[in-house]
């Protein structure tokens, strides 16, 4: 358990309390008083500088060709490991598991991958390991996305959240092809939504809130970004994210299904044999794509 900051005076605390302003919502505020001379929050994300510099840079900036999608990734998931409260998350994790049999094989099995791009070339046109294999050699992309793993071939994941975020970089590509969503900016979307309607399915939803911090401290900054400066890109990005709820919503236990064993599928087979409900056909998400990368549909 992380150390939690001193508890304050509540005697001096609520002194200052905002009143009678006609504009009712400015009413009510107490000014908490503290000794610390450095910002305190009831937010432990609040108060990690890591975590706010994130946030607000990737709300408020534009995708600029200097600077990649994800060029500050490492440093926050840093900030995450460090953050996080990752024994109430065990806790959280031994009683889902306590009651939710197919959670428990999963944890209990901890299958990690291990395949490499060469390994898809030989499997039959269209299936999902040719889809995935032609993809990755178009762009130079590895089947390993988890940034850790990639700065560190030895490491190995601790607990239930380091291993939820090895196995959803692991099988993260095969959700677009599954989706039949594309590969676009915009396409991240749909897999986010499948992954949180998926998990708020199977599993409680402090538990889930808190396997899913590391996709949304990524996945929503996009969003503000996107109304601010990339509005033509707004209603497909909305449509992908509550199709994909939906989908999650409807769906087997996708996050904890070993992808690699479908491989060898073409898409409508590998759906039907995960699963996978509320498939609609394929959805085009390139021009939003384009818009949201000003000219790019994949952002480096």
């Amino acid at each position: 358990m992380k150390p939690q900051p001193e508890s304050l005076d509540t005697g001096a605390a609520n002194e200052d309390v905002t009143s009678g302003s006609p504009v009712f919502y400015l009413n009510g505020r107490r000014k908490v008083r503290t000794d610390s001379s450095v910002l305190v929050s009831s937010s432990p994300w609040l108060n990690d500088a890591r975590v706010r510099e994130w946030v607000s840079t990737e709300s408020l900036r534009r995708n600029g060709h200097d600077y990649p999608l994800l060029y500050g990734l490492p440093t926050l998931m840093q900030a995450v490991d460090e953050v996080s409260d990752v024994d109430h998350i065990e806790r959280l994790a031994a009683e889902e598991r306590r009651r939710n049999p197919a959670f428990d094989q999963w944890l209990s099995e901890a299958f990690v991958s291990t395949y490499g791009k060469e390994d898809l070339r030989g499997y039959p046109a269209g299936s999902v390991g040719r889809q995935l294999f032609e993809y990755m050699d178009e762009f130079d992309l590895s089947p390993e996305l988890n940034s850790r793993l990639l700065s560190d071939p030895d490491w190995k994941p601790a607990n239930t959240f380091d291993y939820w975020n090895l196995r959803m970089g692991q099988t993260h590509d095969c959700y677009h092809i599954l989706g039949e969503i594309g590969f676009g900016s915009v396409a991240e979307y749909f897999i986010t939504g499948v992954v949180t309607g998926n998990a708020f399915r199977h599993l409680g939803p402090e538990l889930a809130g808190a396997l899913m911090t590391t996709n949304t401290l990524i996945m929503f900054p996009w969003m503000t970004r996107t109304m601010l400066h990339y509005p033509g890109a707004w209603p497909t990005l909305w449509r992908n994210l509550s199709y994909g709820y939906e989908v999650g919503q409807q769906s087997d236990m996708l996050f904890a299904a070993k992808f690699e064993t479908i491989l060898h599928l073409q898409p409508a087979e590998a759906r039907e044999a995960l699963g996978w409900r509320g498939f609609k056909g394929p959805m085009d998400s390139k021009e939003a794509s384009l818009i949201f990368g000003e000219g790019r549909e994949i952002i480096p």
